[in-house]
């Protein structure tokens, strides 16, 4: 290369702040365009026509000097990225995640004559030599000639590339060659590896940009070039193209190799610098809308949230973004990426009809998925809620009772959650565990007759010791005489840990809505402190004790917007509706997944259903009567 032009673009590439990046004002002439004349304002950017910006621009520097090219330490070229040995990085051998069956060093083991992989390296042309007749500079052009190794060079020929499912040959990187299985083309094709797919597209559809005006009718069309040098290559070949460029995004090896291309002939590779100009250019080919997505569903539901989650849309080339949305109206946009939502916000007790929407990178849209419709929970009511920040006001909820000792409960300004006041206990004192049993009971039985879904909460933390903290309830206890007196059952489902080591470090433990909808009756609530059995002593601390459900509905009639519902809740009886009208009624029962398990027609003012055949639990009643629908709660017991 001339040294003073190698100078000018080194100069050129410092004052961007980074080898990494294109000299200022690169692309200015591109601005605002797309299509075509996005491409052809590329095309005079990057090919060898010094046109008096003061920009770089592309010098020919021949076909021997590419091994040099290749030699550079960030070449892209040279493998820092994968075993960071320093040998050639060869994309037909490379294997991403274990050792390569063979590796090359740079200038050593250049083909020659060859008979198996292993033998030997050369210079590979993507788009092949056969194709514009070995013609400078297209033969020279470092960004789309790589170094692999000669054998599979050779194998590769001058095939297209493509998807191969019965290959006839396989490298030892599972690069294949075979019978082409994307649409459009059904003749013999190469297919690397998925790793390097992105690196090979954005380079074939460089050679597009860059030889736009070189093209000519007598070029070897190979099943991919097309008679128009601005469409350049047929629409199959561009599909395939596209997705693998969605596929694989520009990666550092690109990068690095972007810049020694540059420093190496003066001009980049635009579509590695703005990865955005391949759809801007060439999205117009993909006019297939994508397969809508599947398999939607809720999970999570609350009495405000639920987590919707669905199965990927396909698509020819790839999908961009899934759009939610929520009543016919558009709530959201997530990118390919992800496969949930978390929809917030919603109101207790309501249906909600949902659908998903995907979108293709070319901007086609998808036919919906099929209509979710889903029924937010009932807002739990609050049956007890504790958070000691009052101590005066703790007797209202919890009574603290000492069988044993002098050691008590008592209320700390600090040791709570993010060191907020809470109810603390320990026993230890002059330096050992003295002898203890002290509860902390709630100060009136909770009644769950009036409940379901009951869920409990609290925080927890340990210090020293290995003291259990036992949490407890009892349908004997009678509020006064001494608790040990009584009958006491382990909580369901939660099980406070002991702390894990005898020193002083700080263990705790949260109980984030636990189920204890098996409890019935009712009850108290304890927590159990007991050194008495000789345990060291734990210093436990306790706060923001929250105990929710939902409330019973009566027996008696329920109203909602015009219809009656009873009894509710429903027990080995049918199912009375009441409606003030005689005109066409749509009714439907859909279980707390949002899932429709009954429906019926009806004109009738009176209806009666016998719903033995669906299980017991919590089900949605929705009425509709023209445009308008109501939705009540019914519960089967």
């Amino acid at each position: 290369m001339n040294v003073l032009y190698r100078l000018l673009i080194l100069s050129f590439i410092c004052s961007t702040n980074g080898l990494a990046q294109e000299p200022k004002s690169y692309y200015d002439r591109a601005e605002g365009l797309r299509g075509f004349e996005l491409k052809t304002a590329l095309k005079e950017i990057i090919d060898d026509v010094d046109d008096g910006y003061g920009l770089p621009y592309h010098i020919d520097q021949g076909y021997a000097s590419l091994f040099e090219a290749f030699a550079s330490e960030r070449s892209g070229d040279t493998d820092i990225y994968y075993e960071n040995d320093g040998t050639v990085l060869d994309m037909y051998s490379e294997v991403p995640d274990d050792n390569e069956t063979y590796t090359y060093s740079h200038y050593i083991n250049q083909c020659g004559n060859y008979s198996q992989e292993g033998d030997c390296y050369n210079r590979e042309h993507l788009v092949p030599q056969s194709t514009f007749h070995r013609a400078s500079p297209m033969r020279n052009d470092y960004f789309h000639i790589i170094p692999t190794d000669g054998y599979v060079n050779g194998i590769r020929s001058n095939f297209p590339f493509g998807e191969v499912e019965q290959p006839n040959y396989i490298s030892s990187n599972s690069s294949k060659r075979g019978l082409n299985t994307f649409p459009g083309y059904y003749g013999t094709v190469f297919e690397p590896i998925d790793e390097f797919k992105g690196d090979i597209a954005r380079a074939v559809l460089y050679f597009a940009i860059r030889y736009e005006d070189e093209f000519n009718s007598s070029w070897n069309k190979n099943e991919v070039l097309t008679d128009n040098p601005q469409e350049f290559y047929k629409d199959w070949y561009l599909k395939l193209l596209l997705k693998w460029h969605l596929k694989d995004p520009v990666s550092q090896k690109e990068i690095d190799r972007n810049t020694n291309g540059f420093n190496y002939q003066g001009n980049r590779n635009p579509l590695v610098d703005h990865p955005e100009y391949v759809i801007e250019i060439w999205g117009n080919v993909d006019n297939q809308a994508p397969t809508p997505p599947n398999n939607l569903k809720a999970n999570l539901i609350t009495s405000n949230s639920f987590e919707l989650s669905w199965q990927p849309a396909t698509d020819l080339i790839g999908i961009q973004e899934y759009i939610i949305e929520q009543d016919h109206v558009e709530i959201a946009q997530v990118s390919s990426k992800h496969l949930n939502y978390t929809i917030m916000d919603l109101t207790p007790e309501t249906l909600y009809n949902i659908r998903v929407f995907a979108v293709d990178a070319s901007g086609n849209v998808s036919e919906p998925s099929e209509n979710l419709e889903v029924l937010t929970h009932i807002k739990p009511d609050t049956i007890l809620n504790e958070d000691f920040e009052d101590c005066t006001q703790v007797d209202q909820n919890f009574v603290t009772v000492m069988e044993q000792n002098r050691f008590d409960w008592e209320c700390r300004s600090s040791f709570g959650v993010d060191d907020s006041q809470a109810y603390v206990i320990n026993s230890y004192q002059n330096g050992e565990t003295q002898e203890s049993k002290t509860w902390l009971i709630t100060s009136r039985q909770i009644d769950f007759e009036k409940y379901e879904a009951q869920k409990m909460s609290f925080w927890v933390s340990a210090r020293y010791g290995n003291t259990e903290l036992e949490l407890l309830y009892s349908s004997t206890y009678d509020g006064l005489g001494n608790p040990s007196n009584f009958e006491w059952i382990d909580v369901p489902n939660i099980s406070i840990p002991l702390h894990p080591e005898s020193n002083s470090s700080l263990f705790s433990f949260n109980a984030n809505a636990i189920d204890i909808s098996d409890i019935s009756g009712k009850v108290y609530f304890a927590f159990r402190y007991d050194t008495t059995s000789g345990k060291a002593a734990t210093q436990w601390t306790i706060d923001d004790i929250l105990i929710t459900g939902e409330q019973l509905l009566s027996s008696q009639r329920i109203t909602n917007a015009g219809f009656k519902l009873y009894p509710n809740p429903l027990k080995n009886s049918k199912l009375h509706m009441d409606f003030n009208n005689n005109q066409h009624k749509r009714i439907e029962l859909f279980d707390m997944t949002g899932k429709k398990v009954w429906f019926k027609n009806t004109y009738l003012r009176k209806c009666e259903e016998n719903l033995d055949q669906l299980e017991k639990g919590v089900y949605f009643v929705k009425v509709s009567q023209g445009d308008t629908s109501s939705t009540k709660r019914l519960i089967l017991k």
